[in-house]
Formats: structure tokens, sequence, C-alpha cells
């Protein structure tokens, strides 16, 4: 049933709402803005055909009771806060709206024909790469909280394409035992042997994030090729490119699948431009042996640090202004004008190296083992005005630093102030010490 304006409601917990508008659809149900208690919130109203096509619709809702139970893993989650009675055998749950600034991640995989540009694209890398920082992050804190998905998607995530902030939705569909409520989601982004199948564990959510951090960063799908596109694809043609016989577009040994300019063009424009390191950990993640039992994953830690240094490296070129990246001890060419950069010293840290270079933000998260805040910043290494081939760290935290000489002598760096990035430099910022190499 459709629900219409004015159409008024109460919740499982006995709380009054009233629809307002409907907002969208798709083909689980329709979504509505309501007002509840006077704020206005987001209704999520399923089709009955959805409900009806479930193997147990009340081992879903009774799931759904318990995680609104359970609360969000993160403040990052548009997370179901309350559950409509059913009516006419169907029922809906209740979250926050999404707040204005935010895209789905399928506008960024989408290409506008009048404008010729993608739907919607991010300001910069730096913002690429908090976006998908803010998504391992997400996968990390609900597996951390014993949940899975079941249907993992690009509708999932609404992202600020300004900043890289995400917004995780459809959280209905969150598990804490991995059961499959017989959900039909999209085999695209499902893990081979949940295709087949198998029921959705944290390995398997692990493939999807593979899926999702590769279309963020190459647009296209990596086990779409030209064995994978045939003509007419059918279901039993899913089963196979998806879940039976996968193969990744750029894989080094099997060629069958390979990538080509007709179907993968923004593959193989953007592959070469990555480092290594970001590369390797896709070859990994699409590799046989993760495709195939014991499923070999890329887990959340791998993959943030390789995002954080990505980030690190990615910087302002000073000969044309576009953003490039950088190696560490190397001197590389710009991507864009051929101009070079050199890279001479870098901070290391317990967990994380950071380049000394014109631009290059400190976080928070950098500076110990453990997991903190990655996007805090805390210092900036600045250019001398006189020689800019002298650089500085700018302490942009709110405590005094400390920093260690070659010869011993210890001197403090006050907040707003600069410090020398000499090599040989030893510095302690709270219980975290980095070394200039």
């Amino acid at each position: 049933m459709e629900l219409k304006n004015g159409f008024k409601g109460k919740t499982l917990y006995g709380v009054e709402y009233t629809v307002l508008e409907h907002l969208g659809g798709g083909g689980q149900g329709n979504v509505y803005r309501i007002e509840m208690n006077g704020k206005q919130k987001a209704l999520k109203w399923y089709h009955k055909s959805t409900i009806d096509k479930m193997k147990n619709p009340d081992e879903f809702y009774e799931n759904l009771k318990s995680n609104i139970e359970k609360g969000a893993p993160t403040n990052a989650f548009l997370w179901p806060q309350d559950l409509t009675e059913h009516i006419n055998g169907t029922f809906g749950y209740i979250m926050e709206l999404r707040p204005s600034g935010f895209e789905e991640l399928t506008k960024f995989l989408l290409w506008d024909k009048k404008t010729r540009r993608m739907k919607a694209q991010f300001a910069n890398i730096t913002a690429r790469c908090n976006c998908a920082i803010n998504i391992i992050e997400g996968f990390r804190a609900l597996h951390n909280d014993g949940y899975s998905y079941q249907d993992l998607n690009n509708g999932n995530f609404f992202i600020n394409p300004q900043t890289g902030d995400v917004l995780i939705c459809d959280n209905d569909n969150v598990s804490e035992r991995g059961v499959n409520f017989g959900i039909a989601g999209k085999q695209r982004y499902m893990a081979p042997e949940v295709v087949l199948g198998g029921a959705p564990d944290k390995r398997s959510d692990r493939f999807s994030l593979a899926v999702i951090l590769f279309r963020m960063l190459f647009i296209e799908h990596p086990l779409e090729g030209k064995y994978s596109t045939p003509p007419c694809m059918t279901p039993e043609y899913e089963k196979k490119f998806y879940g039976s016989e996968p193969i990744f577009v750029l894989d080094p040994e099997d060629k069958r699948n390979e990538a080509n300019n007709q179907l993968n063009t923004n593959t193989l424009r953007f592959w070469k431009i990555y480092p290594d390191y970001i590369r390797e950990l896709f070859e990994k993640s699409f590799s046989k042996a993760s495709m195939y039992p014991p499923y070999d994953r890329i887990i959340e830690r791998t993959w943030l640090d390789a995002f954080v240094r990505l980030r690190s490296e990615t910087v302002t070129c000073p000969h044309c202004g576009k953003e490039t990246f950088i190696t560490p001890k190397y001197t590389v060419s710009c991507m864009y004008c051929g101009g070079q950069l050199t890279c001479f010293n870098s901070v290391k840290f317990k967990r994380f190296e950071v380049p000394v270079f014109g631009g290059v933000k400190l976080y928070t998260g950098q500076l110990s083992g453990s997991d903190e805040d990655y996007f805090e910043i805390i210092g900036e290494f600045v250019r001398n005005r006189k020689n800019p081939d002298k650089l500085g760290l700018r302490n942009l935290s709110n405590s005094v630093w400390s920093v260690k000489l070659p010869d011993n002598t210890v001197k403090t760096v006050d907040p707003g102030a600069v410090m020398p990035a000499t090599q040989g430099f030893e510095i302690t910022i709270g219980n975290s010490a980095g070394t200039i190499i």
C-alpha cells in the first residue's frame, strides 16, 4: 500500500506520526517525509510484495527491533530508530532524514550526457580519500558490533562531494547473525559465495567493500570485462560471472575477462595513475584466492592504512596547481603537467609515515599504533616564505609539542608555532613520538 499525505499512524512504541510527502521509492518500498514528536524524519514503508517474498518476515521484524534497541555503530549510519505497527500485512521503520549536500554514490558512477561530466563529482582526491576512509570505518564499526550486511550496493551510501563525509543508509538489512532473510540484493556487489546462496558474514562484506572502493576510484565494475558482458544478461549468466566463475578485469594471469577501451575506459585510464600499493590491494581483493574458499580477503585496517597513506601522498603541484601524488624520498612527475616534485623527507610514527611536503596535513590517527581520529588535523607542513625549499611543521593542535634535536637539546612548540622539519628531529605529541627521516 502507498501512504497518502496526511496519513497518521503509530509506531511500535506508541508514538504518533504524520506523513508529509513522498520522497522516493525502490524495489523494497517507498520513503516518506514524516513528522513525529515535532521533528521531521524519514519513513521507509515496505511493499507488501517485499514482505511476502521474505523467508521469515517475523524474524526480519524482530531483527529490526533488536537493531533499534542496540543502536547505531557510529553516527555515520542512518540507523532505524523506530518501527511502525503492521497495517494490511506490511510495516515501515523510521530514521533520520538525509541532510542537504549529500549525493547518492550512484551519481558518482553515472555519466551525464548533457554536461559531459559525472552526475556527481568529488571536489578533489582528498575528498575521495576521506570518503573511502569513512566507508571503511563504517564497515569496521559494524563488524565490531557483531553485524554484517545482507544487501550492499551503491545505493547504501550518501556522500558529501566537497568533504567526503558519508552517511550509510538501508541498514534494515543488517543482521547480527548473518541470517539470510531472503532479501533480493544486487549480485554485482555480492561476494561470490553469497551469489551462490551462502549466508552473508563479515568476510563477504569485505568483498563487497572492495567492489565499492574500486568503483569509487575507477567508476567501472571490477568483474565486468569482455568475458562477462554478453549481448543479453540472464540470471544464469549473472550467477556465473559474479558467483561461480568471476574474473577480475585486471587479473595479471587470467586474461579471459581483460579490460578493453570500449568497456573499461576509466579503469584503464586511472589504474596506472594510482600508486602500486593501491593497485596491489585490488589485485589481491579480486584474485582467485579471494574469490574461492577459504576467501582470503583484505581486512578493514589494511584498507584504512592504504587510504590514509594515499591522502597524505596527495599534494598540490607547485607548477600547475592540480592535485597529484608524491612518494617520500623520490622525485616524481606531476600526473597533469609533468613537472618534477621531490619529497626529501618524511616523519615516521609507529604505524604511519607522513611525507614532509608543503600542504600535507598531520592527523591525530596517524600518531599512534591505535585507531583514533583520522579527520582531526593537528599539524600542517608549510614552506618558508623566503626560501620555499625549507619546510616547517605548524602546530595546529591545542597542546604543546616537544622536539629533541640531534644534540639532545629539547625545545617546545606552542600551538600555532612552527618547528623546522629537519632530518633527525624527534617530535613528541601527547604520548606519541615520531622522527623526521
